[in-house]
C-alpha cells in the first residue's frame, strides 16, 4: 500500500504526532509529512509537488535525484515533529526525529516556505548534519543535491562521445587543455573517468563540499577517482581529474597535467611535421630546441603525427618527467618531456612539461635511433644532474641503470639523499668539457668548479642511463658507484644507532653482528651504540681491500674517527665490525665495537644505568690511537 493509498491515514497520524505542538502548525506537519513520504515511496513527480521552484530545479531537475537523495543519509524510521519555528512570515523551520525499530532517534531540520499559490506549505531545503575530519558540520541538501547532480550531468557527458558536451562539463581552464588532445586520446580517457552504463549512482559518489569549491570521489573504472569542482555563474564544472594510485609503485594522476603533457607532446608533432620552428620552439624544451631542432633538417627523420597519440599510446607521468610512447607496426616512437626550469631563481611555481627528446626503436633492426644521437647522452646527464640537485631519489633511479640502482640507489634512504651526494657533487652548474662515444657506452667529462667528474652512460634495453660516475682520486676507488656502495651501509647504520633502531642497525650489519649483538639487544639497545655514531661522522678518507672479501672504510684520522670493516653477504656490503680513533694512547689491542656491545649487552642492568647517566664514560674504553 503506497503512501497516497493511505493519504487519510497519514493524515490521522500526523494529527497524533503533532498534538504536542497544538493545531496551529498541522499544515506545516502534513507538507513534512507528504515530502518524507514522497521519498519513501522514491516518487519524483510528488517530491516535485511537495518542495519549492528552487529546489526541484536545482536539487530534483533529473530523475535520478531520489538516488542521489538516498546518498545523504536521509534517515528512514517513524516521524515525530518536534519543533516548529517562525522564522519569517512566508518561512518555517521544522525539526523532526525519526525512530528506528530499534529505538534510534536521528534529528532532522527542514526549511519550509510558503506557497504563493495555495497558501500551503512547501519544502524549501533539508539541514543534514555531517562528519567531516572529525568535526560535525551542518550541510544544505540543495547545495549538495545539485552537486550531486552536476557529478551525473558530468558523467552522462563523459559516458555520450559527444565532444562538445564533454568539454562544456569542465571549467574553461581544463576545457581549453582537453580541447588540444587528439581526439583518440580524449575517446580513450573518457574510458577511464565515465562510470560504466552511466550509473551515476551506483559508483557511490562522495562529495566533501567547500564553499565554492568541492571534491567528490566515486568508484571509477580504474579504482577510486576524484574530482575537483569548483561553482561558477553556470553552476558546477569539474577543474580536475585524479586517478589514485592503486599501489605504493604507481602515483596519483592529475587530468589536468595529463592533459598538458599531452598537449605539448601532439603540437611538437604536428609543428614537426609542418617544420614550424615557432610552435616546435613553444613545444619543446629550450635546450633541445637551440642544441638541436633550431637547425636541424626534419626531413631526414620522419615522425608521426599527433593522430597517432591514441588508444594504445602510453603515458608514463611523474612529478618532473613524462615519458609517452606511440606504438606503431615497424618501431616505437617515445617522447621525453621534462619540466622547464624558472629562469628567475626566485620563481617557485611549477613550470610546464616540455618534449625533452625523441628516441625510435626499430622492431627489424632492433636498433635505437635518436632524433639528436650526440644529444641524448647530453639530455640524460643533465636529467640525472638536475635529479642530484633537487635530491630527488626517484629521478635519480629512473636515469641510473639496473646495476646502479641494485647496488646504491635501491639501498638508499631518501634521508641520507643530501648527505651522500654532498660528498661528490657541487652546486655550480656544470660544464661539458669533452664527449668519448664507445658503442653502447658514452662518456661525457664536466667541470663542476674545481671537480671533474666523468659521466659513463651505458644502452639498456634501448635507452641510455647513467652507469656510474668516475672522478679522480688516490686514495679512493676512482668510481662513485663503487665509493657509495661502501659508504650507504656506514651512513644507514650510523644513523640507525644514534635513533636507537636495533632492527634497522642489523639490517645493515653481518650475520655475525646481528648474532651476537642486535639478536640480542631487542628491547636492551646498547647505550654505548648510540655515543659511537659521532666517530662515524668525519668524511671518508680511504677505501680499500683487506684479508679476504672483506674491506675497510676510514673515517676522518687517527685524531678522530673510526675504521669500518665490511663484509660481502647477499650481494651486499654489510658492516661486520668499527674501529674507533680518539687519539688516545693505544692499548696493547684494539677496542671494536661489536665486542664492546656483546659485553654490554650481557652486563647486569645496574651497569648499564650507570653508564647512562655518565656518558663520556659511555664510550667504548680505550679508542684506538696508532
Amino acid at each position: 500500500m503506497s503512501r497516497r493509498d493511505t493519504a487519510w491515514l497519514t493524515v490521522g497520524l500526523v494529527w497524533v504526532l503533532a498534538a504536542p505542538l497544538g493545531c496551529s502548525h498541522l499544515l506545516e506537519t502534513r507538507s513534512v509529512t507528504r515530502f518524507t513520504g514522497a521519498f519513501e515511496d522514491r516518487d519524483i513527480a510528488a517530491l516535485r509537488e511537495a518542495t519549492t521552484p528552487e529546489f526541484r530545479r536545482r536539487a530534483l531537475r533529473d530523475k535520478s535525484a531520489v538516488e542521489a537523495m538516498e546518498l545523504l543519509g536521509f534517515p528512514a524510521g517513524e516521524m515525530t515533529v518536534t519543533e516548529v519555528e517562525e522564522t519569517s512570515a512566508d518561512r518555517r523551520r521544522v525539526k523532526v526525529e525519526f525512530e528506528s525499530a530499534g529505538g534510534v532517534k536521528t534529528p532532522l531540520t527542514l526549511e519550509l516556505s510558503r506557497d504563493g499559490s495555495s497558501s500551503g506549505w512547501l519544502v524549501d531545503d533539508l539541514l543534514l548534519k555531517q562528519t567531516r575530519r572529525g568535526a560535525t558540520v551542518t550541510r544544505s541538501a540543495t547545495e549538495l543535491m545539485d552537486l550531486l547532480l552536476s557529478v551525473h550531468e558530468f558523467q552522462q557527458a563523459w559516458h555520450s562521445g559527444d565532444r562538445k558536451r564533454l568539454l562544456g562539463s569542465t571549467t574553461d581552464g581544463l576545457s581549453k587543455k582537453l580541447a588540444q588532445m587528439p581526439p583518440p586520446y580524449l575517446a580513450q580517457l573518457a574510458t577511464r573517468v565515465a562510470v560504466r552504463d552511466g550509473r551515476t549512482f551506483k559508483s557511490r559518489p562522495r562529495a566533501s563540499l567547500d564553499g565554492d569549491t568541492a571534491q567528490v570521489r566515486y568508484n571509477g573504472p580504474e579504482g577510486e577517482t576524484v574530482l575537483a569542482l569548483k561553482s561558477g555563474p553556470t553552476g558546477w564544472r569539474v577543474d580536475d581529474i585524479v586517478f589514485s594510485s592503486g599501489s605504493a609503485k604507481r602515483q596519483p594522476e592529475s587530468v589536468r597535467l595529463l592533459a598538458g603533457v599531452i598537449a605539448h607532446a601532439a603540437g611538437f608533432l604536428d609543428a614537426y611535421k609542418q617544420a614550424d620552428r615557432d610552435q616546435l620552439k613553444a613545444h619543446a624544451s629550450s635546450v633541445f630546441y637551440s642544441n638541436c631542432l633550431a637547425r636541424a633538417d626534419l626531413d631526414q627523420v620522419k615522425l608521426p603525427t599527433s593522430a597517432a597519440i591514441d588508444a594504445t599510446a602510453e603515458v608514463r607521468l611523474q612529478k618532473t618527467f613524462s615519458d609517452i610512447v606511440i606504438k606503431q607496426p615497424d618501431r616505437l616512437v617515445r617522447l621525453s618531456l621534462e619540466r622547464e626550469p624558472a629562469s628567475d631563481p626566485g620563481d617557485t611555481s611549477l613550470r610546464g612539461f616540455r618534449v625533452a627528446e625523441v628516441t625510435l626503436v626499430d622492431f627489424g633492426s632492433s636498433q635505437e635511433r635518436r632524433l639528436s644521437a650526440v644529444f641524448t647522452a647530453h639530455a640524460r646527464m643533465r636529467l640525472f644532474l638536475a635529479a642530484v640537485r633537487q635530491h630527488d631519489l626517484a629521478a635519480l633511479r629512473h636515469n641510473s641503470s639496473t646495476d646502479f640502482n641494485n647496488r646504491v640507489w635501491k639501498q638508499l634512504a631518501p634521508g641520507l639523499v643530501p648527505e651522500i651526494l654532498g660528498l661528490a657533487f657541487s652546486h655550480e652548474t656544470a660544464q661539458v668539457s669533452g664527449t668519448v662515444f664507445q658503442g653502447a657506452i658514452t662518456e661525457i667529462t664536466i667541470t663542476q668548479g674545481e671537480r671533474v667528474l666523468t659521466c659513463v652512460l651505458r644502452e639498456q634495453n634501448g635507452v641510455l642511463l647513467v652507469d656510474d660516475i668516475l672522478v679522480p682520486t688516490t686514495s679512493l676507488p676512482g668510481s662513485l658507484k663503487q665509493q657509495f656502495e661502501r659508504l650507504v651501509p656506514v651512513l644507514a647504520f650510523r644513523q640507525a644507532i644514534v635513533s636507537g633502531n636495533a632492527q634497522s642497525a642489523a639490517r645493515h650489519s653481518s650475520s655475525d653482528f646481528n648474532r651476537l649483538v642486535w639478536s640480542q639487544a631487542v628491547g636492551n639497545f646498547p647505550a654505548q651504540a648510540g655515543h659511537a655514531a659521532r666517530f662515524l661522522v668525519p668524511a671518508v678518507s680511504r677505501m680499500r681491500a683487506i684479508e679476504g672479501d672483506r674491506e675497510e672504510v676510514i673515517l676522518g684520522d687517527l685524531q678522530f674517527g673510526a675504521r669500518v670493516v665490511l663484509v660481502t653477504e647477499s650481494g651486499r656490503f654489510r658492516v661486520d665490525d668499527i674501529e674507533l680513533f680518539s687519539g688516545e694512547a693505544a692499548p696493547e689491542r684494539p677496542t671494536m665495537l661489536k665486542q664492546t656491545l656483546r659485553l654490554e649487552i650481557a652486563r647486569p642492568r645496574n651497569r648499564r644505568s650507570a653508564a647512562l647517566r655518565n656518558p663520556a664514560a659511555a664510550v667504548p674504553s680505550g679508542p684506538t690511537a696508532r
